[in-house]
C-alpha cells in the first residue's frame, strides 16, 4: 500500500494543478452570508477593487455596474448577484451551475464561463460552495453565439421534463424570471400561472390551456415524436402579439424520461400576412368576378348560417334583370355586362349594410335581418328610378318571415313573387318596349363615326351575318346573327374564333376551309388589313351554295375591332365564283 502512496500523491497534485491552471479565478463562498475568499485570481481579471466589498453578490453586481460585462449578457450574469436566486438553485440540489458571457479584459471582450460548484451536502447547514471563472472553450463559445442568435428570435427557450413536471431555463426574459421561474418549480404551474396573470389573449386562452395540458402532452409524445406547435397571442409590453410555441423532443427523450425543448418565438407580422392572404383568397372564392358581389357559394353558406342563427326575422329581396338575353344578342356581351354591373352597383348603393349576392346570370338576392318587407319595398321604388335613367328594368319579389320559418321557404316565396312580377312585365308589352329601346341604342351606335362610316359604305340589304369582332378579346358585337351561329357561339362560350371554326368544320367545303384559318390568325389579319383595308373572298358551303365574306378594319385601330360581313351570292355571282375557284 505504501508503494502506491507516492504515485497517488503525484497524481493528486497533477490533477489539482491542472484544475487550478484551467481557472482564471476561484472563490470559496458562503451562500447564506455572501462571505468569500479568492483562492486564485489572475492579474488580468482584477477588475474590481474588493477591499471594501464584503459579499460575493455585491462583487458580481459591481462587475455589471462597471460595465465589465457585455450588455447583451449582463442581465443573465446579474442574476447571480441575487442571494435568493443562487440559494434556491443550489439548495434544491443543483451541484453545478454554468453561465457563459462576454466580458472586457484589457480593453477587449473575451468569452468567460462562470460556474458554481457545490458539494452534495450543500444546504443551509453547510452553505459553502465554489465560484469559478475560466476562459470558455471553442465549443462553448460557438454554443453561446448560437444561443445569442436564438435569443433574438425566441422569447423563451426551456428544457422541459414532462415525466418530472420540471424545467431548466436556457433563455428567459426578466419578467418571466421574476414572476414564474422564482415562484414555480413545476412547468405545469408556470404554464397555468402564465395565463392566470393575463399574459394570454382571452380569445386564445382555451387553445393555450388545451395545448399545455400535461397528460395530453405526455400521451401525444408517446405516440408521435414529431414537433408540436401552438399559435396564440401573448402580452409583450402593453400589446398582444402572435407567438408560436414549439415543443420538440430532446436527444435525451424516452417514454420513461420525456425531455423536450420548448421554444416561443414571435410570428406576429408573418402570421398577420398569412391571415390577410388567406382572407383575400377566401374573399376571392366567395366573390362574383364581374360585379364583386357575393357569389352563389357564399349565398348557400350564409343561408345555412342564417337557419342556425337567432335573428327574429329575415327579409329576402329576389331580383331578375329584364332583357339581358336580348341586350347580349343585339348589342353584345359587353353591354350586357355593363347592365349587370349597373344593377349590382345600384343595389349596393341603396342596401349598403345588407348581404347582396349574384346567384345566377341575371339573378340577384339581398338578405337582411334588419329591414322589414315594407322598408325594402319602399327602397325599391328609388332603385327602379335610378335604373330607369339607363333604360334598365328589373323584376322583383320581397318576402319576410320569422325565425321559426325555414329561410329556404322565405327565399322561395320571394322568388315566386319575382316570377309573377316578371310575367306581368311581359304581359304589358315589356318585351316589345325593350326591343324598341334596343333598336334605338343600336341606331345610336351605328351613327357614331367610328363604326358607321366603314359599315354603311358596304352594307346591303342581303347579308347572312354582320359582326363587330374585337380581335384582342376574341369577342363580338353582332348587328345580325342567324340562330344556328348563335347556338355555335353558346357551345364555345362566345369565343368568335372558336365559333367560326365550328362553322367552317360543319358547313364549309374542305377546299375552302384554309382561307378561314388564315384570317383567324388575328396577327396576320391585322397586317393584311393595314395593306388592303378590305379583305374579300368567296367560298362554297357543303350544301352547294356560295357565300361572300368581307372583312374591314374600323377607323379606331386602338379598339382592335374588325367588321365581318357574310352575304349570299346570287346565281350569276355564284357561277363566277365557282369558275374563279
Amino acid at each position: 500500500m505504501n508503494e502506491l502512496a507516492a504515485p497517488d500523491s503525484e497524481l493528486s497534485g497533477f490533477v489539482t494543478g491542472t484544475m487550478l491552471d484551467s481557472f482564471l479565478k476561484i472563490a470559496r463562498v458562503n451562500l447564506l452570508t455572501g462571505e468569500y475568499q479568492f483562492l486564485k485570481m489572475e492579474k488580468g481579471l482584477q477588475d474590481v477593487d474588493i477591499t471594501h466589498i464584503s459579499s460575493i453578490y455585491a462583487y458580481i453586481k459591481k462587475q455589471v455596474d462597471d460595465h465589465m460585462i457585455q450588455t447583451g449578457y449582463a442581465e443573465d450574469y446579474l442574476r447571480f448577484s441575487d442571494p435568493e436566486y443562487v440559494q434556491k438553485r443550489v439548495f434544491s440540489g443543483e451541484q453545478r451551475i454554468v453561465q457563459s458571457y462576454a466580458r472586457k479584459t484589457e480593453g477587449v471582450y473575451v468569452w468567460v464561463t462562470f460556474g458554481i460548484v457545490a458539494p452534495a451536502n450543500c444546504g443551509p447547514d453547510h452553505p459553502w460552495a465554489v465560484f469559478t471563472w475560466r476562459l470558455a472553450d471553442t465549443d462553448t463559445t460557438t454554443m453561446v453565439d448560437a444561443l445569442a442568435t436564438l435569443s433574438v428570435i425566441y422569447y423563451k427557450i426551456l428544457k422541459v421534463n414532462l415525466t418530472q413536471d420540471s424545467y431548466e431555463c436556457v433563455k428567459v426574459n426578466e419578467y418571466e424570471l421574476k414572476t414564474f421561474v422564482e415562484k414555480f418549480s413545476r412547468i405545469s404551474d408556470w404554464w397555468s400561472g402564465f395565463a392566470e396573470h393575463g399574459n394570454v389573449y382571452p380569445e386564445d386562452e382555451e387553445v393555450y390551456r388545451q395545448f399545455t395540458e400535461m397528460e395530453s402532452l405526455r400521451a401525444h409524445f408517446r405516440e408521435d415524436s414529431a414537433k408540436l406547435s401552438c399559435r396564440y397571442r401573448r402580452k409583450i409590453g402593453e400589446e398582444f402579439r402572435w407567438v408560436q410555441m414549439d415543443l420538440v423532443p430532446s436527444i435525451e427523450y424516452s417514454d420513461q424520461n420525456q425531455v423536450l425543448i420548448l421554444y416561443v418565438k414571435d410570428v406576429h407580422d408573418e402570421y398577420l400576412l398569412e391571415l390577410q392572404t388567406r382572407e383575400e383568397l377566401l374573399n376571392s372564392y366567395y366573390r362574383d368576378a364581374l360585379t364583386m358581389l357575393h357569389n352563389r357559394q357564399k349565398y348557400n353558406l350564409d343561408l345555412e348560417q342564417l337557419q342556425k342563427g337567432e335573428s327574429p326575422t329575415l327579409t329576402c329581396l329576389y331580383v331578375d334583370v329584364n332583357g339581358l338575353h336580348e341586350l347580349n344578342n343585339r348589342l353584345g356581351h359587353e353591354k350586357g355586362d355593363n347592365m349587370l354591373c349597373a344593377v349590382a352597383d345600384t343595389l349596393r348603393k341603396y342596401f349598403p349594410e345588407e348581404r347582396i349576392y349574384r346567384i345566377g346570370g341575371d339573378e340577384f338576392v339581398m338578405l337582411s335581418t334588419r329591414l322589414s318587407k315594407r322598408s325594402v319595398e319602399r327602397i325599391l321604388t328609388e332603385v327602379r328610378g335610378d335604373l330607369a335613367q339607363d333604360n334598365y328594368e328589373i323584376s322583383t319579389g320581397v318576402e319576410s318571415g320569422v325565425r321559426e320559418l325555414p329561410v329556404y321557404k322565405i327565399v322561395g316565396a320571394a322568388e315566386l313573387a319575382m316570377r309573377a312580377d316578371k310575367e306581368q312585365y311581359y304581359k304589358k308589352n315589356g318585351s316589345q318596349r325593350r326591343n324598341r329601346a334596343l333598336n334605338q341604342e343600336l341606331e345610336r351606335m351605328l351613327t357614331q363615326k367610328q363604326d358607321a362610316e366603314a359599315f354603311l359604305k358596304i352594307i346591303s340589304t342581303k347579308f347572312a351575318g354582320v359582326y363587330f369582332v374585337n380581335t384582342k378579346t376574341d369577342t363580338l358585337r353582332h348587328i345580325y346573327i342567324p340562330d344556328y351561329f348563335r347556338q355555335l357561339l353558346e357551345q364555345v362560350g362566345y369565343s368568335y374564333s372558336a365559333g367560326l371554326r365550328l362553322y367552317v368544320d360543319r358547313f364549309v367545303k374542305g377546299e375552302h376551309q384554309q382561307r378561314f384559318l388564315d384570317v383567324l390568325d388575328y396577327a396576320t389579319l391585322g397586317r393584311l388589313l393595314k395593306e388592303k383595308k378590305v379583305l374579300r373572298f368567296s367560298y362554297q358551303k357543303v350544301d352547294g351554295t356560295w357565300m361572300d365574306l368581307r372583312i374591314l378594319g374600323t377607323e379606331s385601330p386602338e379598339k382592335q375591332e374588325t367588321i365581318w360581313i357574310f352575304s349570299d351570292l346570287d346565281g350569276k355571282e355564284a357561277a363566277q365564283a365557282e369558275e374563279a375557284s
